[in-house]
C-alpha cells in the first residue's frame, strides 16, 4: 500500500519547486478536483460514498476470494481435479511472501479503507441525516476491511492478542512517506470496535441489504466479539441485534424452495435452489428477511467470469473449480432444506473428477444476462448461532440450546432440536454453524478462532489431505513482498522470511 520514494527523486523534487513560483504551486490537477474540494455537497458525499461500496465488489474481496478462502482453507471445499490454476495456494497450503492473493487481498482491503477515509474525513457540516448515515457507514466499512485485514495476515486475538497487527489507516490524503507500523492485535480490535460504535450511533436510516445499517454495523460487532473470545459483549450486542433489529428468519420453503429432490440435481441447467438464494436482487429499505449485509452486484456492475458462482458452478463456461466434501454433504438431513444448497450432481458431471460430485447452489445466477449473485456477508443466523455459543460459554446451557434451535429446527422442521449437555453443545453449534453458513467464508474462521486441528481435503479422488494444526505458517498470509521491500516499518510473518 505505501511506496517509498527514492532519495534522489524526492531531491529532484526540492529543487524543482524551488525555482517554480507560488502561483505555480497552488494551481489545482487540471484533470482532477483536489480534495478538499471534490466533496462539497450531501449529493457528492453520495457519490463517494457509493464508490466505497463498489470497491468492496472486487474479486480479491467479498466478489470472490474473502468467502473462497473461508471455505477452502477449513475443510468444507476442495479444488477439483481439473481446474483453472484459481486459488490452489489456499488449497494446498502453501503460500509464499510473493502469494498472488495475499497481496491482492492486502492492496484491495487498503483501497477500500481509503475510500472509506474520504467519506469520513470530508467534514461536511451534520445538516441532514443523510450526511450522518453516510458518514456512520463509512465507519463500518472501514471497520470491516480492518478486521479482514487482521484475521487474514495476523495471529488470532484469541491466541496472540499481543502479536503484531495491520497498519490502522485513519488519513484522507495518501502519504507516501508515511510508513506505519503494525502494532498489536489488540490495537487493531480496538479501533475496529471504536469505528463500529461510532457507526452505530450514527447511523439511523436503513437504506437496503446493500448498505450498511445501524443493525447491521451491530451484527458485525458481535462477530468482532466472538472472534476475540469476548463473550459478554458478544452476546449483549447480538441480543441487540435479535431482539430490536426487527429481522427475522424465513421459513424453509422461503429460503430454500429447489425444482429438484433436496441435494439432488437432475441437471446442471434444469436445477434451481429456488427461494432466497435464487433471488438475485438486493432487498429493498422495508427488506427485514436474513440478510442484515450483502455486497451487490446486478446486471450492469458485476465480476462476470470472476463473480463468486463462476468458481463454483459450470453454467454457461464458467470454472466449476469448488467442490463441497462428503463430509459436509453427509451433515444435512433428507429433510433439511439447506441440502438444496449442498447438491450432489450425476456421476461424470466434472470432467476428470472422480467421486461424489457435491455442488454449492448458494450462487446460481452465475451466468447469462440477468442481474448476477450478491456476497451475503452478515446474516441474522449467524448472529443467533453467536448468541448461542455466547451463552455456552456463560454456561447456560437452557439458553444455548434454545438459541441453537431457532435455526436448526427453522432449517429442518422435521428435527425435534438439539438436547446435549456440557462440551458437546459447543460441537453441536459448530455442526450448526457449518451447516448454515457453508460457502459463505466462515468454516475457516471457526477452525482458527478456538486453536482446532482439522484435516484439510486437497481432492477426494484421488484423496489428497493436509493436516492442519495451530502454528502451521499458512493459517495466515504472509505479508506482501512489496509491501515489506517499499516499507522497513513492516515486520513479515514467521516463516515467510
Amino acid at each position: 500500500m505505501q511506496f517509498k520514494i527514492p532519495h534522489f527523486i524526492v531531491a529532484a523534487g526540492v529543487l524543482l519547486l524551488s525555482s517554480c513560483t507560488k502561483n505555480f504551486l497552488t494551481r489545482n490537477p487540471y484533470n482532477a478536483l483536489p480534495l478538499s474540494t471534490a466533496i462539497q455537497s450531501e449529493a457528492d458525499l453520495l457519490v463517494a460514498n457509493t464508490g466505497m461500496y463498489s470497491q468492496l465488489r472486487n474479486t480479491d474481496l467479498y466478489g470472490r476470494t474473502l468467502p473462497v478462502k473461508g471455505d477452502l482453507m477449513g475443510d468444507n471445499i476442495f479444488v477439483t481435479t481439473a481446474n483453472s490454476g484459481r486459488y490452489l495456494s489456499m488449497n494446498n497450503y502453501a503460500f509464499a511472501n510473493n502469494d498472488a492473493y495475499a497481496s491482492a487481498v492486502w492492496a484491495q482491503s487498503y483501497i477500500a479503507i481509503k475510500y472509506a477515509n474520504t467519506v469520513i474525513n470530508t467534514h461536511l457540516a451534520a445538516s441532514s441525516a443523510n450526511i450522518t448515515q453516510y458518514t456512520g457507514e463509512a465507519y463500518a466499512v472501514r471497520a470491516l476491511m480492518h478486521f479482514e485485514l487482521v484475521r487474514n495476515y495476523s495471529h488470532p486475538y484469541t491466541l496472540a492478542p499481543g502479536d503484531p497487527g495491520i497498519p490502522v489507516i485513519t488519513d484522507t490524503v495518501y502519504n507516501p512517506l508515511k510508513l506505519p507500523a503494525r502494532g498489536t492485535v489488540k490495537d487493531v480490535y480496538t479501533a475496529v470496535i471504536s469505528d463500529l460504535e461510532t457507526a452505530y450511533s450514527m447511523m439511523t436510516e436503513t437504506r437496503g441489504t446493500a448498505y450498511f445499517s445501524k443493525y447491521a454495523a451491530r451484527a458485525l460487532e458481535s462477530r468482532v466479539y466472538q472472534t476475540m473470545g469476548d463473550w459478554p459483549d458478544a452476546l449483549s450486542t447480538a441480543l441487540d441485534v435479535i431482539n430490536n433489529s426487527g429481522w427475522v428468519l424465513l421459513s424453509p420453503t422461503a429460503y430454500v424452495s429447489p425444482s429438484g429432490s433436496l441435494g439432488t440435481a437432475p441437471s446442471s441447467s434444469t436445477y434451481s435452489p429456488g427461494g432466497y438464494w435464487a433471488n438475485p436482487t438486493v432487498q429493498g429499505t422495508g427488506g427485514r428477511n436474513e440478510t442484515l449485509f450483502e455486497v451487490a452486484s446486478d446486471l450492469a456492475t458485476n465480476n462476470g467470469f470472476d463473480q463468486i458462482g463462476a468458481i463454483y458452478l459450470q453454467l454457461g463456461g464458467d470454472y466449476g473449480d469448488m467442490m463441497a466434501t462428503d463430509t459436509l454433504y453427509s451433515l444435512y438431513s433428507a429433510t433439511d432444506v439447506r441440502k438444496g444448497l449442498c447438491v450432489r450432481a450425476p456421476a461424470g458431471y466434472r470432467n476428470g473428477q472422480l467421486g461424489n460430485i457435491n455442488l454449492c447452489y448458494k450462487y446460481s445466477n452465475a451466468a447469462g444476462s440477468g442481474d448476477k449473485d450478491d456476497t451475503k456477508v452478515l446474516r441474522l443466523a449467524d448472529i443467533i448461532l453467536i448468541a448461542a455459543e455466547a451463552y455456552y460459554n456463560a454456561g447456560d446451557i437452557t439458553n444455548a440450546n434454545k438459541y441453537l434451535n431457532m435455526v436448526a429446527t427453522q432449517r429442518d422442521p422435521s428435527f425435534a432440536g438439539w438436547s446435549d449437555s456440557g462440551p458437546q453443545v459447543l460441537e453441536d453449534i459448530l455442526i450448526e454453524r457449518r451447516k448454515e453458513l457453508a460457502f459463505e467464508g466462515s468454516r475457516f474462521w471457526d477452525l482458527l478462532r478456538l486453536g482446532r486441528s482439522f484435516t484439510k481435503i486437497g481432492n477426494q479422488n484421488p484423496q489428497t489431505l493436509v493436516a492442519v494444526a495451530p502454528g502451521n505458517i499458512a493459517l495466515i498470509f504472509p505479508i506482501p513482498v512489496t509491501e515489506e521491500t517499499a516499507n522497513p516499518n513492516i515486520t513479515q510473518n514467521p516463516g515467510y522470511n
